[in-house]
């Protein structure tokens, strides 16, 4: 099972991005009129949507909806992303790719920012397990245990012992 990582920028111009366990952008996309579930439908075909990103400290209800209806988590930050800080975000990523990605405005750029921001959220808990599957000599078992303590809610000692 494919775990996913989104950003959503919901509005009268919808924008989301989709980032797997790693960080590596899956897909970004924007549109006009707002549907939430064109959202739904757009991210949940792509693997398991555990975690939504949100760039903004009062999660918009668009925010809400999309998570309740595919049974992710919602991260926010502490207080509102300001535009620099999320240029900031966009451009480390960008530097960071080996191919060329085309971010078609202000929307895609908010979702992406949100959805970078939220893999860093979990980055030390990733890195935690990755050190754990290592240690124990279990990496094939990667995708399970990561499943089990995002998805299930598992302690990662109970996730592996599984």
């Amino acid at each position: 099972m494919n775990l996913l990582i989104a950003g959503i920028d919901p509005g009268t111009h919808s924008a989301y991005a989709l980032l797997d366990i790693d960080g590596k952008l899956v897909d970004l996309d924007s549109y006009a009129g707002g549907s939430i579930d064109r959202i739904v439908s757009s991210i949940s075909g792509r693997g398991k949507v555990f975690l939504i990103g949100c760039d903004v400290n009062n999660i918009p209800g668009g925010v809400h909806k999309v998570a309740s209806s595919i049974g992710a988590k919602v991260i926010r930050p502490q207080y509102n992303l300001g535009a620099y800080e999320k240029i900031k975000i966009v451009d480390n990523f960008l530097k960071q790719q080996n191919k060329f990605i085309k971010i078609q405005n202000k929307h895609e750029k908010d979702a992406l920012a949100a959805a970078l921001y939220a893999h860093r959220r979990i980055k030390n808990l990733l890195n935690r397990i990755d050190n754990a599957l290592n240690q124990l000599g279990l990496q094939e078992k990667r995708t399970e245990i990561l499943y089990n303590v995002f998805v299930e809610d598992m302690p990662i000692s109970r996730a592996i012992q599984l």
